[in-house]
């Protein structure tokens, strides 16, 4: 049995495929940056770019390819666009049963976006549950229901200044739980 060794030349289908691989490797950047135009998300770009790979790998090529660069590109463009069709598809078909959907960061296109969202909104809800009442209720009013500091601070009661300290005091809780989170996490 005769074994390929690195001088025997290479079939013409083969040859064009490591020419498409190589072009592929070079283009890696824009081919990301197409993806994630299209899918929003960092992470499934990477995943598309990686599917171009695979598919340059099978695909069965009879042609010769004229424009390699415009014919990979191609490739990243109609998988991206395809992973959008499979998630719009999923989300209509799953609707019901999706909890994160109730999560107002649960409507990026990119699922761990919408996992990392939707963890850091439970983190701060938490780390606003141990604020006394009055500085969560400063904060809730400000922040989510757009009053202003002197509407608040008549409605409850006290200075405005002290309306802006509960926020102040409540925006530092919420930073401190998120980076007290980032620094338990595994590198």
């Amino acid at each position: 049995m005769h074994q390929a060794n690195q001088t025997d030349p290479l079939p013409k289908g083969q040859l064009q495929r490591q020419a498409l691989l190589t072009i592929a490797k070079n283009q890696e950047g824009k081919l990301r940056r197409v993806a994630r135009s299209i899918v929003k998300c960092p992470h499934l770009a990477d995943d598309i770019v990686q599917d171009t790979y695979a598919k340059l790998l099978t695909a069965k090529i009879d042609d010769e390819v004229t424009t390699p660069s415009a014919f990979i590109t191609r490739i990243t463009r109609n998988m991206a666009i395809d992973k959008v069709r499979q998630i719009t598809f999923e989300r209509t078909l799953f609707a019901d049963s999706d909890q994160t959907e109730f999560c107002p960061a649960g409507n990026a296109n990119c699922p761990e976006a919408r996992l990392s969202g939707c963890q850091a909104l439970r983190i701060i809800e938490n780390a606003l549950k141990e604020l006394p009442s009055h500085v969560r209720t400063a904060f809730y009013r400000h922040r989510v229901d757009g009053f202003a500091q002197n509407v608040i601070a008549k409605d409850i009661g006290v200075s405005k200044a002290s309306v802006c300290a509960y926020i102040h005091q409540a925006d530092q809780r919420c930073r401190q739980a998120l980076h007290n989170v980032e620094l338990t996490r595994p590198a």
